[in-house]
């Protein structure tokens, strides 16, 4: 059995404010810190936390295809687990949302009877929700990396809350420097225009990274998309277009004594 092992973890969105005592307790406490932050201060934060820390910003932007980048990220991870160490890696936000170099380490890991596990950070997605006030109990949501949303016809509900990732890099599987993204964002509107109403409203969200700051939270119509240009952080979020009925056969059939007429409607903003 391995000496060695390996936690991944989440900085979370919002600096420091974020970060768990049991992530904080392992990044101080490892062998070897390797850390991919989007935000200088955090990166700062990490090195001194533990002066044997390592970024992968070199390897993120090493190659012309993301995904080449991502297994070479992998790869330096499990690399350096079987120096015999223990490992923590930092990664924004949570360290499995739309982020797969972690999880992957981890799940080769495991293969190799290596311990490692991940633990969570607070996501954007978790942001979402309470800066705008949605209860996604209310009538579900659903969540999808934007590119995968079209070129795989993915069926989503339009009564469900609606959560679009990295609309801002729609159809680019490179590191771009510049990326003329109007193409790709009039194609989702095309899309999106099946389910909804071109002056549906929709909302381009982004969290705040640093205590005490607002997020950026800018309200347009859905025809309106195509002329904005969105952040590498930005969330496409698009609240639901009507409200479900209830199917009054399948409430008999439960014994639900549920009175329609005081269902309460999904929280729109």
């Amino acid at each position: 059995m391995s000496n060695s092992s390996l936690v991944v973890v989440g900085s979370g969105i919002k600096f420091i404010s974020h970060l768990t005592h049991e992530a904080k307790v392992h990044i101080e406490q490892a062998d070897k810190v390797l850390f991919l932050l989007n935000d200088p201060a955090m990166k700062e934060w990490v090195q001194k936390a533990n002066p044997k820390s390592e970024s992968l910003d070199e390897l993120y932007t090493k190659y012309p295809l993301r995904i080449d980048c991502y297994h070479a990220i992998t790869s330096y991870i499990l690399e350096t687990l079987r120096l015999g160490l223990h490992v923590c890696a930092v990664f924004y936000g949570h360290p499995s949302m739309l982020a797969i170099p972690g999880l992957n380490a981890v799940l080769q890991a495991k293969k190799e009877g290596i311990y490692a596990r991940i633990l969570p950070g607070i996501s954007a997605e978790a942001c979402l929700f309470a800066d705008l006030l949605i209860n996604p109990g209310s009538c579900g949501w659903q969540s999808f990396e934007t590119t995968d949303f079209l070129i795989n016809s993915r069926k989503h509900d339009p009564n469900c809350h609606l959560i679009l990732w990295q609309a801002d890099v729609i159809g680019t599987l490179t590191n771009p420097t510049s990326h003329d993204n109007c193409n790709g964002l009039t194609i989702l509107v095309d899309r999106l225009s099946k389910f909804y109403q071109a002056d549906h409203n929709i909302i381009l969200y982004e969290a705040a990274q640093y205590p005490f700051f607002e997020p950026k939270i800018q309200q347009l119509l859905l025809r309106q998309l195509p002329s904005i240009t969105l952040s590498s952080i930005t969330t496409l979020y698009v609240p639901p277009a009507n409200q479900t009925k209830p199917d009054t056969n399948l409430l008999k059939r439960l014994n639900n004594q549920i009175n329609l007429s005081e269902q309460i409607p999904c929280q729109i903003i």
